[in-house]
């Protein structure tokens, strides 16, 4: 069963600025994968004015490059950003060579990092919605091997969900992939103050 659950940054303050608020930030999220197998989590930015990079770094980056979170079924977006604090955000995962799926105002998702080569496969993956790496091989002429590449960085980043299927015919471990939509259905607020 997966859970929708959403973490309000702005209960850390309306202007988070230092690296010991981003740890305790970071702590509760923490908590919040701790034994939750399939969390769709959302970070909602709503409501912080400004942060500085040092706080998004401690907060947000490190959270994203502490978990592979493929391995644990979970999916990470952000959402809520004014450009400022995504400014410090895209500094934060460019620095630490990570990625992070951005909910935008109007409900679409983009990938926020610098790699240009994956972000058009997070692209194309919300063009398929639920595929395999084939499909996706398919769609941007690339081998199995290298669509299957792109496709872990993505899942381990919480881009997309990776769930193995059963009763493979081919034999070995087959994967499915989808992105989590736009919106999702009742999402649980967790406010751990």
């Amino acid at each position: 069963m997966k859970t929708a659950t959403t973490f309000s940054v702005v209960q850390l303050g309306k202007y988070p600025a230092t690296r010991p608020l981003g740890q305790e930030g970071r702590a509760r999220l923490d908590d919040l994968l701790e034994g939750q197998p399939h969390v769709d989590l959302t970070i909602d930015f709503t409501g912080v004015e400004v942060m500085n990079i040092s706080f998004a770094d401690e907060f947000l980056a490190k959270f994203l490059t502490s978990h592979d979170f493929a391995t644990a079924g979970a999916t990470v977006r952000v959402t809520g950003l004014n450009a400022d604090n995504r400014y410090s955000v895209l500094v934060c995962v460019e620095r630490r060579k990570t990625a992070v799926a951005v909910l935008e105002e109007d409900g679409t998702l983009a990938l926020l990092g610098d790699d240009p080569i994956l972000a058009a496969t997070f692209e194309a993956a919300k063009e398929l919605g639920e595929f395999k790496a084939g499909d996706l091989g398919a769609r941007l002429d690339l081998s199995s091997q290298n669509a299957n590449n792109r496709l872990k960085r993505l899942a381990s980043a919480g881009a997309l969900r990776k769930g193995q299927v059963s009763g493979s015919a081919r034999g070995g471990k087959e994967f499915v992939y989808n992105i989590v939509g736009g919106t999702s259905s009742e999402p649980r607020t967790l406010s751990t103050v």
